[in-house]
């Protein structure tokens, strides 16, 4: 009985030619019928165009560097945008720095499509002006939150709110007659929400949409992952909204 069981034993693990049968493993001794290993496939991209505007004009700045994650750098040309390829899913981090400009980082979530990431750049003199006009000052060693909430068209997401998992100073908005202290898009104003003073580390944002619509982080959608705040950086992630 015993010899019949080893038997059967060996019968199942092979072919009926005596050569080990297809397990579908690696190093089963049949590898041309192992799954196909993919470790060397390329990797997914998609093409991302970022574009740097003027706060007070929307006209596009030229001559500013962006580094993208791979670490591969280009500048901005007269209408405010410079193009790469980076890899699909996963989140990006773009660096923005150059003459005025405070340091950016554009943040979010990758998604699988090509996408254009348009963004008011802040500069020095700006936040100067604001929060002089609100008799604010920034805190030192610390960075600001810029959370855009447009619809998909780009336009401002009206009535919409942000809010962020960490301490700040009172956010404040940009509105037809200035900067107002406040947390949702105003109407006939700029589509951001701008959080100071904030600790450097992962900050979680959350967006409650306008009325009847919904919104989602931009350009990959869901949630927005935790974004980074560095010192002395202005850290800008946006929210895509339709009704």
């Amino acid at each position: 009985m015993r010899l019949l069981l080893l038997s059967a034993t060996f019968v199942v693990g092979c072919t009926g030619d005596g050569k080990p049968a297809d397990t579908g493993v690696l190093g089963d001794g049949d590898p041309s019928n192992n799954t196909p290993d993919d470790s060397n496939a390329p990797t997914e991209t998609v093409q991302a165009e970022v574009v740097l505007l003027n706060a007070m004009t929307g006209a596009g700045v030229s001559g500013i560097t962006v580094q993208a994650p791979s670490g591969e750098t280009g500048t901005t040309g007269s209408d405010g945008s410079a193009a790469f390829e980076i890899d699909a899913g996963g989140t990006f981090e773009f660096r923005v720095n150059g003459n005025g400009v405070i340091d950016h980082l554009l943040f979010g979530p990758t998604g699988d499509e090509d996408f254009s990431f348009p963004t008011f750049v802040a500069t020095e003199s700006l936040v100067d002006s604001v929060t002089a006009s609100l008799g604010t000052t920034t805190a030192p060693e610390t960075g600001m939150i810029v959370v855009g909430i447009d619809y998909e068209d780009f336009s401002p997401a009206v009535g919409a709110t942000a809010s962020i998992g960490s301490t700040h100073d009172s956010s404040w908005v940009i509105g037809p007659m200035g900067a107002t202290f406040g947390n949702a898009i105003p109407a006939g104003g700029m589509g951001a929400i701008i959080f100071p003073s904030v600790p450097p580390g992962q900050v979680s944002v959350t967006v409650v949409p306008p009325s009847g619509a919904t919104c989602a982080a931009y350009p990959g959608g869901g949630q927005m992952p935790n974004s980074p705040v560095f010192m002395n950086h202005v850290t800008v992630v946006t929210f895509h909204c339709r009704n």
